[in-house]
């Protein structure tokens, strides 16, 4: 077998091969990949072994060159979690020996690995918690799974008169936006830029790979997420909302409607993303569906000391410049200037 460098944007029927051979998911698309490049100028170079012109094992990694954080290699830049394609994982070692040749070829000062299966008994960099809901047993059961508080707010919302709408238009990307800045404000953190929005939405949305959940109240949205779907799973990618509406329960009533749509869309499986192991107030909300709870490892290999390190606690989280009295106009350019150098 020999090791290729691949681009699977420019690779014929790279998306059916995914999903024929290796039962691949919406990060392992073209499509996933063009968003990354073209928002971030990332450069593809995923590693395959090759067996007679078939692929065999592939690890999607980006490079990112960064005057702030260095020159790296991560699979995969702004992905909850990007698993290894193999036909047997007793491949994947092999091809993670030529990513930590090529790494030191190219001076990377590190290179992180996504997957929910690792072949290494190695220190984690970060550990976070995901969650996957089953969608192939009935409405009913998917209902029962419910806890009870979960319920009890579905209802509320819908007493109250909220409404969801899955909607793939650019008004409802900006009305999501919108939504988005409000949020991250609260959260002390800059948006995204809406370039990234954008992208994903002519990349994924506009091809029937994605579908904004909008919930109305009063003919306003109050809260929105972004939905994820290919191969017959779904992802909840991100969500946003204005905090005077919460007590609505607009959220718990845009996930409910969303299970059922990709249920009926086809899908077997929706994955809440993941979530940090000190954000309980997150974590407490995805644990009310019911769903199967796992831990997700990051693995990152320092070059420096040739070895699997912890990722430093300044550096576990967005650097502490906006607080909640930067004006938007500003936090925006933030986010534009700096989230290319922390995917």
């Amino acid at each position: 077998m020999e090791t290729q460098y691949i681009d699977p944007i420019g690779y014929q029927g790279w998306d059916d091969i995914i999903v024929e051979k290796f039962k691949g998911d919406i990060f392992h698309t073209t499509a996933w990949a063009k968003v990354l490049k073209d928002t971030y100028d990332f450069t593809p170079i995923y590693f395959a072994l090759m067996e007679a012109d078939f692929l065999k094992a592939i690890i999607p990694l980006f490079e990112a060159r960064s005057l702030l954080t260095g020159k790296r290699g991560v699979s995969l830049p702004f992905t909850d979690f990007c698993n290894f394609l193999t036909e047997s994982e007793e491949l994947i070692p092999t091809l993670i020996e030529n990513i930590f040749e090529y790494g030191r070829q190219k001076n990377w000062k590190y290179v992180e690995f996504r997957s929910l299966q690792f072949p290494y008994e190695a220190l984690a960099s970060e550990v976070f918690f995901t969650h996957d809901i089953d969608l192939s047993t009935s409405t009913e059961a998917i209902w029962a799974s419910l806890k009870d508080s979960n319920r009890r707010n579905i209802k509320k919302a819908l007493k109250e008169g909220v409404k969801i709408k899955f909607e793939t238009n650019l008004e409802a990307l900006k009305e999501f936006y919108r939504l988005q800045v409000m949020t991250r404000k609260r959260h002390g953190l800059p948006p995204q830029p809406f370039k990234f929005f954008r992208i994903i939405y002519k990349n994924i949305i506009a091809q029937n790979m994605g579908v904004i959940a909008s919930a109305y109240y009063s003919n306003n949205i109050v809260a929105s997420a972004i939905y994820f779907n290919f191969n017959k799973k779904a992802i909840f990618k991100f969500g946003a909302s204005d905090e005077k509406y919460h007590h609505l329960r607009p959220n718990n009533l845009i996930m409910w409607e969303a299970l059922i749509w990709h249920k009926n869309k086809g899908c077997y499986n929706l994955n809440l993303g993941r979530t940090e192991e000190k954000n309980g107030g997150l974590l407490n909300y995805k644990r009310l569906w019911g769903g199967k709870e796992r831990l997700l490892k990051y693995y990152r290999f320092d070059f420096r000391p040739n070895a699997f390190v912890k990722k430093k606690s300044y550096t576990t989280s967005f650097p502490p410049l906006v607080s909640s009295l930067c004006p938007d106009f500003l936090r925006k350019l933030i986010g534009i200037l700096l989230y290319r150098h922390f995917g």
